[in-house]
């Protein structure tokens, strides 16, 4: 068990870095190329294409307050 935990924790910071790593290096090279007379530039994140994005919520503030009550119940709470 302790192995597939140290294994999760590694993965998430390997990939930590890789989007930051990666978010920097599309930073520098859209602003060397809107220097360039508005050169072409990646407009997608590294993260947005291993399809990991965080997604936007569509529930209501009142929807998200229930579905916390809920769980809270079912955990005694």
């Amino acid at each position: 068990m302790r192995y597939v935990k140290s294994r999760v924790n590694k993965e998430t910071q390997d990939k930590a870095y890789r989007i930051y790593v990666t978010d920097s290096f599309k930073m520098i090279t859209e602003n060397s190329a809107r220097m360039v007379n508005g050169g072409k530039y990646l407009k997608l994140r590294y993260i947005e294409l291993i399809g990991n994005a965080p997604q936007e919520e569509k529930r209501t503030s009142e929807e998200i307050i229930a579905g916390i009550r809920d769980k809270l119940s079912k955990l005694g709470g």
